[in-house]
């Protein structure tokens, strides 16, 4: 039987096919700014003591760069000017059987009714960005599938900016996450598209690695 994907790695497929390809053979690492977001995240709705998160941060990466603390006192008082929505913020394993994609949504709301995604970006200044529409597509898919019905809509934590978006998923962001699903299980078969050419590989670690567009796995090794 077929592994599910991971909403993680439908997101790569999204951006690129062959990210998700360098990522299912080398697993990113979490990186600061996320393990930051997601302690700040923690706390939201409650006094946000950035020495008490700095702490919690420190136990959860020992040996970080002393200099992440600017992030911890920086994120605090940016997310401080905001009214945040009642969510249990921890990492809730979601599934879909029906389209084979499982993960881990960052919160969901008391009664089911929406989730919170936390990003460790800043917002862009209007609305939702591509990856993040088939991130909250996917989760939202996932716990339809549980709940029996539509979410709500998803609440993007924008934790650098101290910026919430609230958005439904529409139908053209669904559709992704099936050519995204297409495109994902190509690639555990062992069949790469060329590189394309708008994907956005001056944001991708992998860019060297897959310069000049290969064809198939073994032509990547």
């Amino acid at each position: 039987m077929t592994a599910p994907i991971t909403v993680s790695g439908l997101v790569a497929a999204h951006r690129c096919p062959l990210r998700y390809w360098h990522e299912l053979a080398r697993p990113p690492v979490e990186s600061v700014r996320y393990a930051v977001a997601k302690q700040v995240a923690a706390h939201l709705g409650d006094d946000l003591d950035s020495d008490r998160i700095w702490d919690e941060v420190t136990c959860v990466l020992p040996g970080v760069d002393p200099g992440a603390r600017a992030l911890v006192d920086a994120w605090t008082a940016a997310c401080r000017a905001t009214r945040w929505p009642p969510f249990e913020l921890r990492d809730r394993p979601v599934r879909s059987d029906r389209l084979g994609l499982s993960g881990q949504v960052d919160g969901i709301a008391p009664d089911l009714s929406s989730c919170a995604v936390v990003r460790a970006c800043e917002a862009p200044a209007y609305g939702v960005t591509s990856a993040d529409r088939v991130r909250a597509a996917a989760y939202s898919l996932c716990l339809e599938e549980e709940r029996g019905r539509p979410l709500d809509a998803v609440h993007l934590l924008y934790i650098p900016s101290g910026t919430l978006r609230r958005y439904a998923p529409q139908p053209r962001d669904r559709r992704a996450v099936l050519r995204a699903l297409e495109a994902a299980r190509r690639v555990q078969q062992g069949r790469l598209p060329p590189r394309s050419s708008d994907a956005p590989c001056g944001r991708c670690p992998h860019d060297r690695a897959c310069a000049g567009g290969a064809r198939t796995g073994r032509s990547l090794l």
